[in-house]
């Protein structure tokens, strides 16, 4: 092959959507890096305990979300067979009224849902906060700021997920690399000018002004359109609803298994061990963010070859890049404890959980990850059949785990996550993974 013909081939694999996702989590890695060094060197131990709690608390964002963020990008995927966007952004096409009509029901939904999360969160974190505050800490301008910009950010996510299910991926990741981008360098700004904990409120602040901006600079017509009567195109509650209440279990499960965790080693065992698992739950899940580019990119791709019974295009996007997601988590969990075994005898090292916690934790994130590529492709056929083996999975391993964390630490929680996940979660996803495929493809 020529040097012209190799470059074509490269540029055909490397689509502007893929460069995008790759961009943005790879800033991601980066930027986790960054920002948990200068934390490390800004912040006492005590404080950064109070900072991924921070962190842990806000997230509590996506229960309000309910899963509607990744039901959009689905259903959006398959309502725009068939239409098109048009010189000025203009949405042209025979079903563009269920598609406007989706937009503008998704937008009145979050708007409600944005009042309901900075009306609940903000008095009950400052309730939970202020049974842990001492005079060192100033924190209660820094939770208002949080909550605020947090809840406004709820207000642009459906914006940027129906434009991503109808194609606009590479558009839409540049918007979120902006975002990504301007948010770390305004935390690593407030960190290195002693703002101490207002550094968590940046990167929500970007998160809702960089959206506003473009969408008032690139996308009027689209936000015309969510300002219309959505009227009953989209029969919200036979169409949406049913996925959604299941996606919105599985945010629950998945906050209560993760980071949960966090306010509550805060709560019991003190700042400085939260911080420890803060920082490492961090670490490990910008690793999963970055390996799961490759097949985030292909989720329109799959709803519509689902929608249009496209079994050999559906298994062919599938399968080549849940390899390379798979892939790229190892080949970083490998890097992440090779450089923690190497820095051991440092002092940064005490600022992460001890080496065979962290391992574990590696284990129990890996777990995940093969459990979360097989849901994204169950989703294609606009179900959610594992719905009911995390909420089994969730009543077993919140108890213990908040048991376990009570009485043994961080090692404790440590254990009993990675077990439960490998030997009860995994083997059951995989098994109703198969049972799904096998059933709906034969299934008219």
């Amino acid at each position: 092959m020529s040097v012209p013909q190799s470059i074509a081939s490269l540029a055909r694999r490397w689509r502007p959507e893929l460069v995008s996702i790759l961009a943005l989590r790879i800033w991601q890695a980066l930027a986790g890096l960054v920002s948990t060094l200068l934390a490390v060197h800004y912040l006492t131990p005590e404080l950064q305990g109070w900072y991924y709690s921070f962190l842990s608390v806000a997230s509590l964002y996506t229960l309000f979300d309910l899963g509607l963020s990744t039901v959009l990008l689905q259903i959006a995927a398959h309502s725009f067979v068939g239409l098109r966007w048009a010189s000025g952004n203009r949405l042209e096409g025979e079903r563009s009224a269920r598609f406007r009509s989706l937009l503008g029901k998704s937008v009145r939904w979050y708007a409600i849902a944005a009042i309901a999360f900075f009306a609940l969160l903000l008095p009950g974190g400052w309730a939970f906060f202020s049974a842990k505050a001492s005079a060192d800490i100033v924190w209660g301008p820094c939770w208002l700021a949080l909550c605020t910009f947090t809840a406004g950010g709820l207000v642009v996510l459906p914006f940027l997920a129906v434009l991503e299910g109808s194609g606009q991926i590479a558009q839409v990741y540049s918007v979120r690399l902006a975002t990504a981008v301007l948010g770390s360098l305004a935390c690593w700004t407030a960190l290195a000018a002693g703002g101490r904990l207002w550094a968590t409120a940046m990167t929500p602040a970007m998160a809702l002004g960089v959206p506003l901006v473009w969408l008032a600079c690139r996308h009027r017509p689209l936000v015309a359109l969510a300002r219309d009567d959505p009227g009953q195109g989209y029969r919200w509650r036979d169409e949406v609803w049913p996925l959604q209440w299941r996606l919105g279990l599985n945010w629950l499960c998945a906050y209560l298994l993760t980071q949960i965790y966090t306010p509550y080693l805060f709560y019991t065992q003190g700042a400085v061990v939260a911080g420890q698992f803060g920082l490492s739950l961090t670490v490990v899940n910008t690793i999963a963010l970055v390996s799961q580019s490759w097949l985030m990119r292909r989720v329109p791709a799959m709803a519509q070859a689902a929608a249009t019974r496209d079994w050999r295009r559906l298994d062919r996007l599938f399968w080549r890049d849940f390899g390379m997601t798979l892939g790229v988590f190892a080949s970083g969990s490998a890097a992440l404890l090779g450089v923690a075994r190497l820095i051991a005898g440092l002092p940064i090292a005490h600022r992460l959980l001890p080496w065979p916690q962290l391992a574990g934790l590696v284990v129990f994130a890996f777990a995940a990850q093969l459990i979360g590529g097989l849901a994204l492709q169950l989703r294609s056929f606009r179900r959610e059949p594992l719905v009911w083996l995390n909420l089994c999975a969730t009543a077993i391993t919140l108890p213990a785990a908040l048991y376990a964390a009570r009485l043994y630490s961080s090692a404790g929680l440590v254990a009993v996550l990675a077990s439960i996940n490998v030997a009860l979660t995994l083997p059951a996803g995989i098994a109703i993974w198969y049972r799904c495929n096998r059933h709906w493809r034969a299934t008219p």
